[in-house]
């Protein structure tokens, strides 16, 4: 009996292989196969289902086959899932063949079975993928990345079943870790035959590592579902022995060097990002987690946010936002000084406002991170890295009492302005309001009065005359050497000051023309048109004054200094 199911087995994988007796052709995107019905009928539902006519569906059809096997039927399934090959490997086993699967034909096998209702085939490759690809999480990675969707029930049920398999082991992952930390370079038998560096980890974090980045390396859309699974797990972050200093040398080696590409960098950082605000606590403290944990990922979201497209883009920005938010309320809870971490201007300027107007901080407090924007200022400044309004925002976010010595805005602002050159001269003159001269050091204030720019402001002359008007007041009327060096000041302060009036009164005569000829109309007499008529006797009064070295006469000044501060100096010689 034996002896005659092999036999007929065999005949019928040979009429399988010549299409001998073939009494249907089954056409599948628009290949051919010639077949016979009672292999068909006996291992599939979908052949036993179809109808006896023309008029069913799919389409079925009389016509010659050949003159040899007289009429055969035709039947038509355009758009079979698994295509060709799926439907061949079916064909193989409607005539006792089994599939032999791999990795890259279990799918389209699958969706071939499950069209045509071969329900041995359905638990065979279920066995199959449970075997080879669900086992473990470098299965499903692998088999994922290079997979292709079939339009099949078969895209869900593979694709939720590897998600499922790589989630789980990332949620375990994280709650094995009980150190975050990055590699550890050490030497290893270092020789000259063996002269090479090698890294170790705690084996936790290495696995979470990888997992990490095998995940973020999978396209895009199932990327996006396994962190959207992994946020809903709950998983829970906030581990006291996760608040050590090696948090942020982990995130920094996991996104700059264990990511290979800015796209995997993107998904790793939303994934850590959208774990951790999901996590944190609806009150205050939020930076239950270490800050620093908070703060790189921040780092690295202005990083990226600049370098993807637009949709990546959209995720990023909406993470930014909490962040910045998160961060800028509870600055107070840094356990890092705020200038550790490398902030753009604008997305630092965000967190100080959300600092200053919802925080509600100390004056101690708030006189110490204003020192800190300081810092941040200095640094921007020297590589012109901000932009002169976001720099005037920075600075007046805060009260002017909380900088007691104006020495670093001083050098940030002649460094900004020496590395943008192209600051229009109103940027300009409102960086340097900025500068209180009254709280310069004397070896910082002795150096701006030595700068052009600096004393080219008028509120800066002012200040100066005033405070040489101080100092005569308080000299002896018989100290004449002093006297004099002191009124020589004041004339260089005042001529300086007149200059700077005429540069811009000439300015303003300039617009003025520009103006007329567009309205074609008739420019008035300059002397006229000078925004003080005593603008030209004043001049002259003040360059007679200059010739004749006369300190006993100071001209009244219409502009700046005031009226007031020179008619001190007057009175006090």
């Amino acid at each position: 009996m034996a002896k005659k199911e092999a036999g007929f087995s065999t005949w019928l994988q040979r009429v399988r292989r010549t299409g001998e007796f073939s009494d249907v052709k089954v056409c599948v995107n628009g290949e051919e196969f010639h077949l016979h019905m009672l292999p068909l009928l006996n291992a599939s539902a979908y052949f036993r289902n179809l109808p006896s006519t023309s008029n069913g569906s799919p389409p079925l059809s009389s016509s010659p086959h050949s003159a040899q096997h007289g009429c055969c039927r035709i039947i038509n399934i355009p758009d079979l899932p698994g295509g060709v090959e799926g439907f061949s490997a079916i064909a193989d086993f409607c005539y006792l063949l089994k599939p032999n699967f791999t990795l890259e034909n279990v799918a389209p096998i699958r969706a071939a079975a499950e069209f045509l209702g071969v329900t041995e085939v359905l638990e065979c490759s279920k066995k199959f993928l449970y075997v080879n690809v669900f086992v473990q999480w470098q299965a499903s990675v692998s088999f994922l990345q290079h997979y292709h969707r079939l339009s099949s029930p078969v895209d869900e049920y593979v694709e939720t079943r590897c998600l499922k398999v790589i989630v789980a082991a990332c949620a375990k992952a994280f709650g094995e870790t009980k150190y975050l930390t990055a590699p550890i370079l050490f030497l290893a038998n270092r020789t000259p035959e063996n002269n090479h560096h090698r890294h170790t980890t705690s084996s936790q974090c290495q696995t979470l590592t990888e997992i990490l980045v095998h995940m973020s390396s999978l396209p895009d859309a199932y990327a996006s579902e396994a962190i959207e699974a992994l946020v809903d797990a709950k998983v829970n972050l906030n581990l006291k022995c996760r608040q050590s200093r090696n948090v942020r040398s982990w995130l920094n080696s996991l996104i700059d060097n264990d990511c290979q590409t800015d796209r995997a960098r993107c998904w790793v950082v939303l994934c850590l990002s959208r774990m951790l605000i999901k996590g944190a606590p609806a009150i205050r403290p939020w930076m239950e987690l270490s800050s620093q944990y908070w703060c790189t990922l921040l780092e690295h979201v202005d990083h990226l946010v600049t370098m993807v497209d637009e949709v990546m883009k959209v995720r990023l920005v909406v993470v930014k936002k909490v962040l910045e938010h998160r961060i800028g309320v509870g600055m107070e809870e840094l356990d890092d000084y705020l200038h550790c971490y490398r902030f753009v201007p604008e997305t630092l300027l965000s967190m100080i406002g959300y600092y200053v107007d919802e925080a509600d901080p100390d004056p101690e407090s708030l006189d110490e991170v204003a020192g800190e924007v300081d810092g941040f200022l200095w640094n921007f400044a020297e590589t012109g890295s901000i932009a002169p309004d976001v720099f005037l925002s920075l600075f007046k976010a805060f009260p002017a009492s909380c900088r007691q010595s104006h020495d670093t805005t001083y050098g940030s602002i002649e460094k900004l302005l020496a590395k943008r050159p192209d600051c229009t001269p109103d940027d300009k003159q409102q960086l340097w309001r900025l500068v209180d001269p009254s709280k310069l050091s004397p070896a910082v204030n002795e150096a701006a009065l030595s700068n052009p720019g600096f004393l080219s402001q008028p509120h800066i002359l002012e200040s100066v005359l005033q405070h040489h008007s101080e100092e005569l007041s308080k000299l002896d009327d018989n100290d004449g050497r002093n006297l004099r060096h002191i009124m020589q000041k004041v004339i260089n302060a005042s001529l300086k000051l007149l200059e700077e009036n005429s540069r811009r009164s000439n300015e303003i005569v300039e617009l003025q023309k520009q103006y007329a000829a567009l309205l074609g109309g008739k420019l008035q007499d300059s002397s006229e048109s000078s925004p003080d008529p005593l603008w030209r006797s004043n001049v002259q009064s003040h360059h007679r004054l200059f010739v004749n070295k006369n300190v006993t006469e100071v001209p009244e000044i219409s502009e700046a200094p005031s009226t007031t501060i020179v008619g001190s100096i007057h009175g006090s010689v």
